[in-house]
């Protein structure tokens, strides 16, 4: 295989498993929707918003895979997203919550103040994310991964001759 081809086989498999990754996005996404699940800790009793918080948390760290590097393959291209500027926000605002809050704990999210009373007790009061999205930004993420894993199709299309081995 030539380096030319082997470059387009390492940009094949990237976009195949980005494909992959957003469309589990895509079904975290419709799933919150089925549920309704797009509430703050205390509008929820039991294990409601613990189940959410797992699903708003697949739904971002899946979507945000395809956008962040990986070992051994090219980066996305930018040029399959074809979003508006509506949905490029929210597609900026997923990012930055994968990166900030939810495949990592960032300074800036996260606010602790250790506190005590005047009677000596301690304790901290702390300001974190609420792990949920919006019913309306679900049904954008499930539009946004449908085309862009349309894209990624038509890309994966045009490489499939240059990289296809004969068995």
């Amino acid at each position: 295989m030539t380096p030319d081809n082997q470059d387009s086989l390492r940009l094949y498999e990237r976009l195949y498993v980005s494909a992959l990754d957003l469309a589990r996005a895509r079904y975290y996404a419709k799933f919150l929707l089925k549920k309704g699940w797009h509430s703050n800790p205390w509008e929820r009793r039991g294990s409601l918003y613990l189940q959410q918080s797992a699903f708003t948390t697949a739904l971002i760290v899946s979507y945000g895979r395809p956008f962040t590097n990986s070992n051994g393959w090219p980066k996305f291209p930018p040029s399959l997203l074809k979003l508006s500027d509506t949905q490029l926000a929210l597609h900026f605002k997923l990012i930055k919550l994968r990166h900030q809050v939810y495949a990592h704990s960032d300074s800036v999210s996260f606010e602790i103040k250790p506190v005590y009373n005047f009677e000596g007790a301690h304790f901290d009061v702390v300001g974190e994310p609420f792990r949920k999205l919006e019913s309306d930004e679900c049904e954008e993420v499930a539009v946004i991964t449908t085309k862009v894993i349309e894209n990624i199709g038509q890309k994966l299309a045009s490489l499939r001759p240059s990289v296809s081995r004969t068995i």
